[in-house]
């Protein structure tokens, strides 16, 4: 029980640590979600009210351009004022939303209406507004040079429909010259039409608020919040912010930086965010129960599995005046003991110092450090320091009395102050290998000198090659081919001096463009998983190299830099941590004595890569499939407005987390910015070759709502539509 619980506790606490975060993920997604949304619906709201503002200016603008509506005097010619009323009417008939509509020439002291004329003394004394006296109207009407909103208030009148008395009033100065205005025209418009502007299917208690600098213009308040509270500071920059009142939190949504100074806002109680929070989490929650009561039950048999065999080694490692209670106590103590017993044969290991170096050599030769940094601190394990900036291999062959390679830090060689290295033996080629790092260049070839004086002391024979001098570490098996490549050369130049790699005429240097080419086709062959575009791909390699003349050395060294660069590059596809340079070794390469030889190396480690990504990454390609069944979907859907991320992911066998991931691992986007680009595309042609509106074009193209694709096509083209539309030549004139 002991162990079941402790087990538990860990899976409860995983458990809990999954559902913290899972709701931190999605409560910021669904609340983002409620953002947009009231983005959506205030960014309608400002559309729709805007241009009911510029029919009433272009309405002001075209009487006082008009050339049949001329300003005058009453007391002068009042026979024009019945003129006038019968020209006001088409203007009042046509206009679904103002409720009256008043005109005043400069110089007159009347307005006019499609039914009636009165004095603005008169007119004032009758509309009875409850924020505005009568003095400050009469100097709007008569004074007014820009357009001026008179919030939503109550007006007392008989001129007024008595069902609704609050009306929000616009006054607009006539032509479009203010400084040299013929007058203005008043338009009164009910609230309740603002009412039915802010009236949608969201379900819920919203407020809705339109701000005319900090006015509040018209709103409808479903919850019991002042503007004040509801209202951005302007030019913060914010798009939602929250707030307390009441005890309760709340939410507000702002739309700012519209047209005359108009500010949009909306208000939303916390709790219905969180309750669709909880409610998005619902499902999720009952799956991580569920595995949670499988985890616990796992928790329970692995405790009945493992506490029998901690007995018994419990018991194998108890010593006398151990507390046989607490079983894990008794068997750390008893490693302790065995650790202490031994310490004689640890330090004996690590005495061992000529074997590590044997090591140390044979991992740098193979290339298995992946970094410099790596390398010399490997190096410093074994008492070497080789952080120098040159080093060579040298190879030596072996007289019959030698028992091990020469040791470099010992007479002659410690006279060369600088050097650092450590010999192994070589028992294919019968030969030394020694690893020699120097500060300087002209110690190495002296080194050489020396290993090969101290081997005619024996013998009377030593055959010595060093290879060229290197300063990258990753360089290595170059250099122990090159020193192979002079060693090989003593059947020609002999054994009366040390037999130098640059004696030799390198002649692979033009040929390697075009083999380094060859690779690149094997590596995508690699990729793709085929092994018949793979033997194909190592057949076009292998009758390259036999059509080109060169030496055996040159064959290898391009041998070499074609495995390098194929085990580099298919490293990371095994998911193990196996690296794919553990597969390559470069003594191998280096007894290879013909092409055959070398094409059934290569091919044999291409059959290695290829099975390890068959073995450890299968799952992979079966993604890529799934990724591209996704994309040709949403190319013959993406106008459905209903198509659905969380369906393609779950038809595809996928979590829509992990289709999302594996989306964006692919495409480089995620599958929503693709659904945009999609429909952006398409929107695009429409705005080109046809004239339909904008709000056709949005439903063509798969949103329901005209602001959602605007926003969506300026988030990719930096444009609206309508932008769009006039900078590329397009047909539609009356968006």
């Amino acid at each position: 029980m002991r162990y079941a619980l402790s087990y538990t506790l860990v899976v409860v606490v995983l458990f809990s640590g999954v559902f913290l975060y899972l709701y931190d993920l999605t409560a910021r997604q669904v609340q983002k979600n409620i953002i947009d949304g009231q983005v959506n619906r205030l960014t309608r709201i400002a559309i729709q009210h805007e241009g009911y503002i510029s029919f009433m200016l272009n309405t002001a603008e075209e009487i006082g351009l008009s050339p049949h509506i001329e300003s005058f005097r009453y007391d002068e010619e009042p026979w024009k004022a019945y003129d006038l009323q019968l020209q006001l009417i088409p203007y009042t008939a046509t206009n679904a939303f103002c409720d009256q509509v008043y005109l005043h020439f400069s110089g007159d002291d009347r307005l006019y209406s499609s039914a009636s004329a009165m004095t603005v003394e008169m007119f004032t004394h009758l509309m009875r507004y409850e924020h505005t006296d009568a003095v400050r109207l009469k100097t709007l009407i008569r004074d007014t040079d820009r357009l001026t909103i008179l919030p939503a208030q109550r007006i007392v009148s008989n001129l007024v429909d008595g069902s609704d008395p609050r009306m929000v009033t616009f006054i607009l100065p006539l032509g479009v010259n203010p400084g040299t205005s013929k007058g203005c025209m008043l338009f009164l418009v009910k609230e309740s039409t603002y009412q039915n502007m802010f009236a949608d299917a969201i379900d819920g208690e919203i407020n809705t608020y339109i701000f005319s600098g900090t006015d509040v213009l018209s709103c409808m308040e479903d919850l019991p919040v002042s503007a004040s509270q509801a209202m951005i500071a302007p030019g913060s920059g914010d798009r939602a912010r929250t707030f307390s009142a009441d005890g309760k939190t709340y939410i507000t949504v702002a739309l700012e930086n519209r047209s005359w100074g108009l500010r949009y806002a909306a208000v939303l109680r916390m709790d219905d965010v969180n309750s669709a929070v909880f409610t998005s989490l619902r499902s999720v929650l009952t799956i991580l129960m569920l595995i949670a009561g499988i985890g616990i039950l796992m928790a329970f048999l692995m405790a009945r599995r493992h506490a029998k065999p901690i007995e018994d080694i419990s018991g194998m490692l108890s010593q006398s005046g151990t507390d046989r209670r607490d079983e894990l106590q008794t068997i750390s103590s008893g490693i302790r003991l065995l650790t202490q017993d031994n310490h004689e044969l640890i330090s004996r290991l690590d005495l061992a110092l000529p074997m590590q170096r044997h090591d140390f050599v044979f991992r740098f030769m193979k290339g298995r450090f992946s970094t410099r940094e790596e390398a010399v601190a490997a190096g410093k394990a074994v008492g070497l320091e080789i952080d120098k900036p040159w080093y060579a291999v040298i190879l030596c062959s072996v007289p019959e009395e030698w028992d091990r390679p020469f040791e470099l830090n010992r007479p002659p060689f410690d006279a060369l102050n600088g050097i650092a290295g450590a010999g192994v033996e070589l028992v294919a080629l019968k030969a030394n290998l020694y690893l020699a790092f120097s500060d300087e260049k002209t110690l190495l070839p002296r080194l050489a000198d020396l290993i090969r004086e101290a081997g005619r002391q024996g013998s009377g024979r030593s055959v010595t090659a060093i290879s060229a001098l290197h300063a990258r570490f990753d360089e290595a098996p170059t250099a122990y081919l090159e020193a192979a490549a002079a060693y090989e050369n003593r059947f020609v130049m002999g054994e009366a001096q040390v037999l130098a790699y640059d004696g030799i005429s390198s002649d692979f240097t033009d040929s390697l463009t075009k083999a380094q080419k060859l690779t690149t086709g094997i590596s995508q062959a690699l990729k793709l998983g085929s092994r018949d575009l793979l033997d194909d791909r190592i057949s076009e390699l292998l009758h390259f190299l036999k059509n080109t003349r060169m030496s055996p050395f040159a064959f290898r060294m391009i041998y070499n830099d074609v495995i390098d660069t194929l085990t580099r590059s298919q490293a990371k596809e095994f998911s193990t941590g196996r690296d794919a340079r553990d597969m390559y070794d470069i003594f191998s390469l280096s007894s290879c004595q013909s092409i055959d030889d070398l094409d059934e190396l290569l091919r044999r480690l291409c059959d290695t890569l290829l099975t390890g990504q068959e073995t450890e990454s299968g799952e992979k390609p079966k993604e890529e499939d799934v990724i591209a069944q996704a994309t040709r979907y949403m190319d013959e859907h993406f106008s459905d407005p209903e198509i659905s991320m969380a369906a393609i992911a779950e038809s595809s066998g996928l979590s829509t987390a992990r289709f999302s991931s594996s989306f964006k691992e692919r495409m480089e986007m995620t599958p929503l910015d693709y659904l945009t680009l999609l429909r952006s595309e398409r929107a695009k042609v429409l705005l080109e070759q046809t004239d339909m509106s904008i709000r056709d074009i949005s439903v063509q193209v798969g949103y329901y709502d005209s602001g959602s694709f605007i926003r969506r096509f300026k988030q990719v083209t930096g444009e609206t539509p309508l932008q769009y539309r006039r900078g590329h030549g397009g047909k539609g004139t009356a968006d």
